[in-house]
Order: C-alpha cells, then structure tokens, then sequence
C-alpha cells in the first residue's frame, strides 16, 4: 500500500480519544491486511480490545481472541504478548509453523490465540507493539492468507512509531482534562434546602479537549435572603477553574458580609478582585430570593454581562431581558443596577452559562428563543427540565455548562406535599 504512513496520520488527525484512534486505524489497515485487532494497554496490567475488523467490515472473533470491548487482566504473564514486549522493536511475525507449534504450548492461553489466528486464515500474522515513553500502550495484531512482504513490515513499524506518540498524547490529555474537571467539580456546591423552594442544578464539562473551564453555580443563605449565582471566568483550562474558585469564594464571602442586595454585592466583589490582582474577568448573575408571601417570592438580581433568565409561569416561558451592567474585572467602578421579579406558586426560574447556547456561527438570538421554546415545552419539575436541556443542547455544546433552576413551590394541601431539593448532578466520570 502506498503511503502507508500519511495515510495513517491524516485518518487519526482528528480523533478525539484512544478509542476512535485505534477504530479507525483498525479500519484503513483491513485494506493491507485480511482483518485487523487494534487493542489498549491500560495500567497496571489490562488489555482493553477496542476494535477487529475484517476487509468486510466488523470482525466476528473466535473464543480465544475475545471480544470487542472485552477486558482482560494479567496481559503481561500469559498469551503472546509477554513475547511481543520482549521482541525487538515491539513487532513480532509469526508464520503458520510458528502457529501450528504454539497451538501445542503448555501456556493454554498462547495455544489459544494461535488457535483463533489460525481459524481465521492466517499464514502470517503481524503483532505490532505501539510504544510510548518505552511502554507498550497498544498492540495492532494483523493476520493475512496470502503473507506480507518485508517492505510492508518495515513501513508497519513506521506507523507504529507514529501510533505510540499519538496513544501517548491522547492518554495524557484525557488526564488533564479529567484533572481538570475533578477540580471544578469539587468547587460545586451541594444545593441547599429552602422551605417553599426546590433547587435543581447540573454542571456539563466541554465534550471536547481540554476545555473545562470556569463555569459555576451556588446558591447559600446570606442575611437578605437565599443568593443564587451563575457565572463563567473567561478561559478553558485548570487556570480558569481556579479563578472561578476565587471569584466564588470571593461573592460567597461578601454576599454573607452585609445585608444588601445583589449589585452592591458584586460591586464589592469586582473591586476586591481587581485590588487583590486576580486578573479574572467574568460574566455573573447574582440573584437573592425573599419570600414575600406564604408562597410567594421576590427576586432581586444583578447581571454582570451575563445572559438573562428565564421566567416560567402557568407554561409560559420568558426571557427577562434588562440591560446587563459590565463583565467583572474591566472596570470596578462600573456603576451596577438591580432588577425584581416577583414569584408566584408554580413559577420557575432558570439561570444558565452560555455554553448552553453559544454555538460557532450561530446567532445567539435565534439560540436563545429555541431555548425558551424548549423550556416551554419541557416538564415543569426543575430536575426533569434541566434533563431535558441537557438532551436538547448538550451533545453539539463546545463550552462547558452550569445549570441553576428554582421553582416556588405551591402550598401544601394544594398540589400535595412541598418536596426537598434535588441534589446536583456531576458530569460523568
């Protein structure tokens, strides 16, 4: 095959993890070989198979070599590849007499896999160690009817080269970013419970790289009131958690401090920022809810550059649009304005980060009335509306999302018992 190498490295541009770099490797090699396994090696000692392919499509594998998806421990004490690592270059061929002899060794677990190589019509068999810091991550193991020339073996060992390199990198930047998001994780709060209110939350990180960043949500008890916030520090890194860490601690701190309202809060927490040096700039919507009534509520809010809530009563959904006051840290003495809304039983509110609706290329008005659409059309429970957000935006989202929903909670007696908040939900492991 021609170019063996490009065309291994233009097909694996654009993976996204080990697993799509193996599938489509395992794809593009069944035209030089008669099927192809691709399998990761994962620490301390486990074979996880990724993908087998034959030149018609996905491989149907006999007993002894697994499954796809299967996993296997003890990699490095039975079978071939103990054989594999020691074999120079990591590449160890295997004729039919080779096979044959193996079907009798007392290791059943290399009797086996000779076996199953065998039944698959292999008189040549390639097992190609991908090596990275000089450790196998991975092995392509290649079976062919009719053989492979010495010339096709050497070019194999080139890719293999390229392969260890692009495993090495994928399996660090998967660490990074689940570092990352474990940090921003740890820094979302449990919600609390407030009689006559149920909280919902969700935090979303970027599906993509290592773009998890310094979107939050809180909601805690301050002197004038329940304060609920959303807000997202400028960036996509660990740099960016951290800043959200200290701009969240920072409003935490001030909004307990005083009894005032949000933008006075804000305003305090913009020049505390910008005196300490934390160089974070940020959009935030801080809210504080008072109950006015038995069942009714007022909320207070502030919008630093942040998109506007969502107003949900009797079905109908609204975008309560103000003219937001500055971004913090641009210019803290920025005068900053505050807003009311009163709440009736039945009314939910929701405060999002623009990861929920900013898309490239996209008009943000148009995503922002699809958005209110949605929660239009979604169940009124708050944990059920935030599920349904997710499923609708969440899979094409390139940016990371929070999530905050309240809802006033009717009185007892009228649509039965006042139910406790839900816990939040974390992105996934």
């Amino acid at each position: 095959m021609r170019d063996l190498l490009g065309q291994v490295v233009r097909a694996t541009a654009g993976a996204h993890d080990s697993e799509q770099l193996l599938d489509r490797v395992a794809q593009l090699l069944t035209g030089w070989a008669d099927w192809v396994i691709a399998d990761r090696l994962d620490e301390p000692d486990l074979v996880v198979r990724v993908a087998a392919y034959g030149r018609s499509g996905p491989l149907a594998l006999p007993g002894g070599l697994g499954r796809v998806s299967a996993r296997r421990s003890a990699a490095a004490a039975v079978g071939i590849l103990p054989a594999l690592v020691g074999a120079p270059q990591r590449l160890l061929r295997l004729r039919e007499h080779d096979l044959h002899a193996m079907t009798r060794d007392e290791e059943p677990r290399v009797a086996l896999q000779a076996s199953a190589a065998l039944s698959l019509g292999a008189t040549d068999l390639l097992l190609v160690g991908l090596v990275a810091r000089d450790s196998v991550v991975g092995v392509l193991t290649l079976g062919s009817a009719s053989g492979f020339s010495d010339p096709e073996v050497s070019e194999l060992a080139d890719v293999a080269v390229h392969l260890g390199i692009a495993l090495d990198a994928t399996r660090l930047l998967a660490g990074q970013r689940a570092l990352a998001t474990a940090l921003q994780t740890s820094l979302l709060p449990a919600l609390p419970a407030v009689a006559g209110l149920r909280l919902a939350a969700r935090y979303q990180p970027a599906a993509r790289g290592l773009t998890v960043g310094g979107d939050w949500y809180d909601a805690f008890d301050t002197p004038s009131g329940l304060a609920v916030v959303v807000g997202d520090a400028s960036g996509h890194d660990v740099s960016a958690a951290v800043r959200m860490s200290d701009l969240r601690n920072l409003l935490r701190a001030h909004a307990v401090d005083h009894d005032e309202p949000p933008s006075a809060v804000v305003t305090r927490l913009d020049r505390t920022a910008a005196r300490l040096g934390l160089e974070a700039t940020a959009t935030c919507l801080m809210g504080q809810l008072v109950r006015t009534g038995s069942c009714t509520w007022r909320l207070t809010w502030t919008s630093a550059g942040h998109l506007p809530p969502i107003h949900v009563r009797a079905g109908r959904a609204e975008l309560v649009e103000t003219d937001p006051d500055l971004m913090l840290g641009v210019e803290p003495a920025t005068p900053r304005v505050d807003h009311l809304c009163d709440l009736l039983p039945g009314d939910t509110v929701l405060l999002y980060t623009d990861g929920l609706v900013e898309l490239p290329a996209a008009s943000l008005d148009a995503r922002l009335q699809e958005l209110r659409r949605t929660v239009e059309g979604a169940e009124a429970n708050p944990d059920e509306l935030l599920e349904a957000l997710l499923a609708a935006f969440g899979p094409g989202a390139t940016d990371d999302i929070a999530l905050l929903a309240i809802q006033v909670l009717p009185a007892i007696g009228e649509a039965g018992d006042q139910a406790e908040p839900s816990a939040p939900s974390g992105p996934p492991a």
